[in-house]
């Protein structure tokens, strides 16, 4: 180890002398002689300190002695492409490429391609690149491929091209992950598990496929498979940290809060708890009802990071199920300071200002937010029923339409329009809208109903409960 470290402060020695003696060269106007090893270490050197224009500078130098060394073309490309030059760049490229297209030329173009956007130009490349057939790069490749379809929305080739790469290189995990990734963007959940599955018979001791295996599950709502998958994953590989935290989170949807505060805590062998994982422990005894443990852990996330928006949130939200709503408004006004960017804060901060009784001011911050946050339906939700709750219906109607317009897709917005209808005395309109939204999705009377228990007189209503959840 130490002949190793020797070996490489000789090689750190050597660059700084030859960069002292280029240096002082260029300040006495001399010219003095390089090989082009020594170039390149020169290069090196000033790339490692981000001192680009100097690294060009020796490269110019290099010309003198080495006219149209591909070496130093190259570097040259390089150099440029990384300063954003890429019109230079590409102009030395193309002139190298016709000379000889190494790997190294090909993932050079390839990757100008891709930061102009030409994606279909940048994979022709990298596919040629992978035709050379050098082992050492064929991962990373692969990977760039699949990247290149990803930014053109071509989900189903990257994920191809991935599956390709696995069947070559089943124990890379940067490829195993990635596919996890494409098959989630895709909302392939089902095709996912059955891939995992398969994969998994060949390689049982692979523990990124396990792992990828129980996220799959736990998107579908299978969480006691998520469980057994996150158990052999962890069995395989017990210090690998995110497996713990979402076998936690799967807990947490389970409501089994204390095992999730376990598992929680078994993190703390492989790495100190960040302000994340207390302010987790804090929700699972928020939800336990045990408030002054609650606070405990929010405080304690706070401490470790006290820009932690989310354990404001946790500790307001503690508060107001305390009883003391006033201070829980002052806490989500911390973390709105801290992240002004989250809708969900606003979203309490509405609710707790509407209990006290300060309906004008929620209505103010409504009003300005939903401009900023036109497709969150939970904000129309609560904006309109600022009017509902004081009586002017049609009000209320207009702005849950127009949330509507925004959200066409949600389920929401077009049960509650049927409360504001029926409020707003349109029985005949609601009725024919709760018709539809019953046959696209019937849960949603439920909700119809907790919102607006007046509904449970409607005639219509009565009959679509009892053809549909009954």
């Amino acid at each position: 180890m130490a002949m190793h470290m020797s070996d490489e402060n000789r090689d750190n020695r050597n660059a700084i002398d030859l960069v002292h003696r280029f240096e002082q060269m260029i300040s006495s106007n001399d010219s003095y002689y390089f090989d082009i090893d020594q170039f390149e270490e020169i290069i090196d050197f000033y790339c490692e300190n981000n001192k680009f224009p100097l690294a060009l500078r020796a490269i110019e130098h290099g010309y003198n002695l080495f006219p149209e060394n591909m070496t130093l073309m190259l570097r040259e490309s390089q150099i440029l492409t990384g300063m954003g030059h890429l019109t230079r760049a590409l102009k030395l490229l193309k002139k190298l490429e016709k000379v000889e297209a190494s790997e190294e030329v090909l993932l050079t173009l390839a990757s100008i391609y891709s930061q102009q956007r030409e994606h279909a130009k940048s994979i022709q490349l990298l596919r040629k690149a992978l035709a050379l057939g050098s082992s050492e790069y064929a991962d990373d490749i692969y990977l760039e491929i699949a990247l290149e379809y990803e930014n053109m929305q071509r989900f189903d080739k990257a994920q191809e091209i991935l599956q390709e790469a696995i069947i070559k290189r089943p124990e890379n995990e940067v490829l195993l992950y990635e596919l996890a990734y494409v098959f989630d963007i895709n909302e392939r959940s089902a095709e996912s598990i059955e891939y995992y599955q398969k994969f998994l018979e060949s390689y049982p001791f692979s523990f990124p496929a396990w792992y990828n295996l129980a996220n799959a599950y736990q998107k579908v709502g299978q969480l006691s498979e998520a469980l057994e998958c996150y158990d052999y994953c962890l069995a395989i590989q017990e210090d690998f940290t995110p497996a713990y935290y979402n076998k936690a989170h799967t807990l947490f949807k389970m409501e089994r809060y204390q095992d999730a505060v376990q598992v929680f805590e078994e993190t703390y062998a492989y790495e100190p708890p960040q302000a994340p994982v207390y302010c987790h422990i804090g929700e699972c005894f928020e939800k336990l009802n045990q408030y002054d443990k609650a606070l405990f852990y929010y405080r304690k996330s706070i401490q470790v990071d006290e820009f932690y928006a989310d354990a404001f949130l946790g500790i307001g939200i503690t508060m107001d199920l305390m009883g003391k709503t006033l201070e829980a408004l002052g806490l989500i006004e911390r973390a709105i300071e801290i992240e002004p960017e989250n809708p969900d804060y606003y979203l309490f901060q509405i609710e707790f200002l509407k209990k006290l009784d300060r309906v004008s001011e929620a209505e103010t911050i409504a009003e300005t937010i939903i401009t900023k946050f036109v497709e969150n339906e939970d904000l129309w939700m609560d904006y309109s029923d600022i009017f509902f709750m004081r009586g002017e219906y049609d009000k209320a109607l207009s702005t849950i339409q127009t949330g509507w317009q925004h959200c066409p897709q949600s389920n929401d917005l077009g049960f509650r329009q049927v409360a504001y209808l029926i409020q707003a005395g349109k029985t005949g309109e609601a009725e024919e809208l709760m018709f539809r939204m019953a046959m696209r999705h019937a849960e949603g009377l439920n909700d119809l109903e907790e919102y607006f228990p007046e509904i449970k007189n409607n005639l219509l209503y009565i009959e679509l409960r009892k053809q549909l959840l009954s």
